[in-house]
């Protein structure tokens, strides 16, 4: 079984910790497995994602190639990984609106419905925490994404991604190392098993869709 694995870089700044964090794990991770496939999704560049709700901007068409073009990756992934920077102890806004647009009447069904999600906190410093709390709290009620009880918390994430790739040894950074890869290693085996009877779960999840 191939599978397509989409990190999702959620920081709306270009040339991000948290784009960086992404191609580390195709780099070290994805691109060592056999039958896996993986993409980035960059927030960055769907500047028009802001607006699902509307600021004022008359560009209505740039708007609607933004949302296609990501809802067009979140239909086609099998499992995601959010890689999330902390801002101010909270998530950025356009990772809001994204987990907005996947509501069932925003994405004419549920892209993300059933589908495995490892929560990846980054920080310059020492949080990450909040991310991860604020993921797990809301961003499936009307998503229907799976979370994995499993997650991950970069800190010093500057420090972190200059580190020799060795996930096997007792330090700091090697145990963070060896947490991605635990997690990535996790979230395709629930792939693999969410795949056969994701469409008979999204049939339920139609009946209520918002979660209550």
């Amino acid at each position: 079984m191939n599978l397509n694995i989409l990190l999702v870089s959620s920081s709306q700044r270009e040339n991000s910790k948290s784009f960086e964090v992404s191609k580390y794990l195709q780099t070290n991770i994805l691109n060592t497995m056999e039958g896996i496939k993986s993409s980035i999704l960059d927030l960055s560049q769907y500047p028009f994602l802001l607006d699902h709700y509307g600021t004022g901007r008359d560009d209505q068409i740039s708007l609607a190639n933004n949302k296609d073009e990501v809802l067009a990756q979140l239909y086609a992934c099998d499992a995601v990984v959010v890689i999330v920077p902390e801002w101010g102890g909270m998530i950025p806004p356009t990772l809001v609106n994204l987990l907005l647009l996947s509501a069932n009447g925003s994405a004419n069904g549920l892209p993300l419905g059933h589908k495995p999600a490892f929560a990846i906190g980054v920080s310059a410093s020492g949080g990450g925490s909040n991310p991860i709390s604020l993921l797990k709290g809301y961003a499936a009620k009307n998503s229907h994404l799976t979370w994995l009880p499993l997650h991950a918390i970069i800190q010093n994430v500057g420090d972190f991604l200059v580190q020799t790739w060795a996930p096997t040894l007792d330090n700091r950074y090697s145990q963070v190392q060896s947490r991605l890869l635990v997690g990535l290693k996790s979230l395709i085996i629930y792939s693999k098993q969410l795949a056969s009877i994701r469409n008979e779960l999204l049939e339920l999840s139609k009946k209520h869709p918002y979660g209550q």
